[in-house]
């Protein structure tokens, strides 16, 4: 018992992690980066560079750029030994972005990004072989992100930007106990808000006018549960002692860092190709710990070793301008997991993944567009046996995400790429 209820912890830990590198990613950040693979460090287009290249938004005038996905995971889960497959619950999620840039004076740029880069969720059926570990897990975060841009000559500018994230997790799961005259089952409920802060700061190179670099680094963001609620149902009279009521918790959750890397190269007048490499820092996610404000014998303070391990992700694309009003693009990536044979649990049922994106821009006027995209993300079936719970099976996970978005110029004149 203390064990399932140490992972039903972890499981929250965990959540706040499967939508960055590895895990869950599925990068969701610009409508037109997005359709180019999700490509934007070295290939500033609008006001998403914000997240992408803080110091792109000296080549790209003022602007505001929103839009949303809609996220449609799915995954299913196959029982080592039988026949027997479970589908993750059908879901819907719509992460949505911010972005809007000014110009102070010629060198400095402000601007404010807005975006939901953690926002994921799984649920099983309520009798699947696997709900004494899991049933349901829900992340809400969103990142607001204030940044600043200089430009020191007329081919380069650095830029860096404050993050300050909040969030909301939720996990679901049923306890091996059963109680009443209905035979009840005794389930749990864990719910918390977090909040972080880190930073995002890039260099921006026009190397010619057919050539740009970019570099790129988020910052750490260690996300802090202060005082979530811990609630029990359906427990039996003789075990209520081992389940206080009115009981909370706290953890620490890191987000890792990450160096990014990106070139893009205009091939003719009408086609621009560009090419990213990510590299994330998941070594420091080593460990968990999690703390209950009121311990019992089923409930103890534990840590317990997660071991990710440092994962890559390339990832390219290609824009054609088809025709004066009309940008079409395509990309793809290839994304590694950063968790290790042993981990794979159902609230994080990852693998290397590729991806295939594209897109298209529609200028509706001298300072109004239309963006589109669409991403499909497969992972390979990954046979596992969890060394904490002692799941065993074959997890399978795809998604698409088609997205939708405008981009406004607040100036008639914009300089770009």
């Amino acid at each position: 018992m203390k064990k399932s209820l140490l992972l039903m912890g972890m499981a929250v830990c965990g959540l706040f992690h499967e939508s960055s590198a590895g895990g869950f990613k599925i990068g969701l950040q610009g409508q037109k980066q997005l359709g180019m693979g999700h490509t934007g460090v070295g290939f500033a287009q609008d006001a998403a560079t914000i997240y992408f290249n803080p110091a792109g938004m000296s080549f790209v005038g003022s602007q505001f750029t929103g839009g949303m996905f809609t996220l449609i995971p799915s995954t299913s889960f196959l029982e080592k030994g039988t026949n027997t497959i479970t589908n993750a619950t059908s879901q819907v999620f719509t992460p949505f972005e911010v972005f809007a840039t000014t110009k102070l004076s010629n060198r400095i740029n402000f601007g404010v990004g807005v975006y939901t880069p953690f926002g994921s969720g799984i649920m099983y059926p309520t009798d699947w072989s696997g709900r004494n570990i899991l049933h349901r897990i829900d992340l809400k975060a969103i990142f607001i992100q204030p940044t600043l841009s200089l430009r020191l000559s007329n081919n380069f500018s650095l830029g860096a930007g404050f993050i300050y994230s909040t969030g909301s997790v939720l996990l679901e799961k049923d306890l091996p106990i059963v109680s009443g005259p209905n035979q009840d089952i005794a389930n749990a409920q864990l719910k918390g808000h977090a909040t972080g802060i880190g930073f995002n700061a890039g260099a921006y190179l026009k190397a010619s006018e057919k050539f740009n670099i970019g570099l790129t680094y988020h910052s750490k963001v260690k996300m802090s549960v202060k005082e979530g609620t811990a609630v029990f149902e359906n427990i039996p009279s003789a075990l209520t002692s081992n389940f206080p009521s009115g009981n909370t918790f706290k953890t620490d959750l890191p987000l890792p860092s990450e160096l990014a890397a990106g070139i893009s190269y205009k091939a003719s007048h009408r086609t621009t190709i560009a090419i990213d490499m990510n590299y994330t820092f998941w070594n420091s996610f080593d460990s968990l710990g999690f703390d209950y404000a009121k311990n019992s014998a089923s409930l103890t303070d534990a840590k317990s070793p997660r071991l990710y391990k440092n994962a890559m992700a390339v990832r390219a694309g290609i824009q054609y301008k088809a025709s004066k009003n009309v940008m079409l693009r395509v990309g793809g990536f290839y994304d590694q997991t950063p968790v290790q044979d042993g981990y794979v649990a159902p609230e994080l049922p990852d693998n290397d993944k590729l991806g295939l994106t594209c897109g298209a821009s529609f200028k509706c006027s001298k300072r109004l567009s239309l963006d589109i995209s669409f991403l499909y993300e497969h992972l390979g079936p990954r046979e596992q046996t969890n060394k904490e719970t002692g799941l065993s099976g074959t997890f399978k996970t795809k998604a698409i995400a088609p997205g939708i978005g405008i981009n406004y110029l607040l100036h008639k004149k914009s300089t770009t790429n």
